[in-house]
């Protein structure tokens, strides 16, 4: 029998773990080697739980059987597609002399790891919406997070 098939369902603190200690752990990095620039820190999680808001909420939506056939691909796509939006977003809404490369670079990075903490989140089933609802919530939180720090 494969090893996913035995895996349990994932409980709320596991996905509150999954979720924030990568963002936790790379954030005090950055505030401990780019301090005197908060925005970067701000970028960076604004990124990070834009995208992982991003990955819940199309899980949520995906039938069991789309999941099971598809997740992985879709943590793909949805991470290029949430990476392009920044692109856009500091293009337009965000731009105010110029497009700024370091933002969208913190941004896409945050991007890329909310979307390898997600990939923990699949297996051979679907997690409980409960799971994902718990996701969200923190993907909120690190969001707000991060548009206080982009400010400071």
């Amino acid at each position: 029998m494969n090893d996913l098939a035995r895996t349990p369902t994932p409980g709320t603190a596991y996905i509150l773990s999954t979720t924030s200690l990568p963002v936790l752990a790379v954030g005090v990095l950055y505030e401990v080697f780019l301090g005197h620039r908060h925005d970067y820190t701000g970028h960076f999680a604004a990124g990070y739980g834009g995208t992982l808001g991003a990955m819940m909420v199309m899980f949520r939506v995906q039938s069991a059987e789309q999941f099971t056939r598809s997740a992985q691909w879709s943590v793909v796509l949805m991470c290029v597609a949430c990476i392009l939006l920044g692109a856009v977003a500091e293009a337009t809404a965000f731009r105010i002399a110029k497009f700024d490369e370091i933002d969208f670079c913190n941004q896409s990075i945050g991007a890329v790891l909310a979307s390898m903490a997600t990939l923990a989140l699949v297996g051979q089933t679907k997690p409980p919406d409960k799971i994902l609802d718990t996701g969200l919530i923190s993907a909120i939180a690190i969001l707000g997070v991060g548009g206080c720090f982009a400010v400071a």
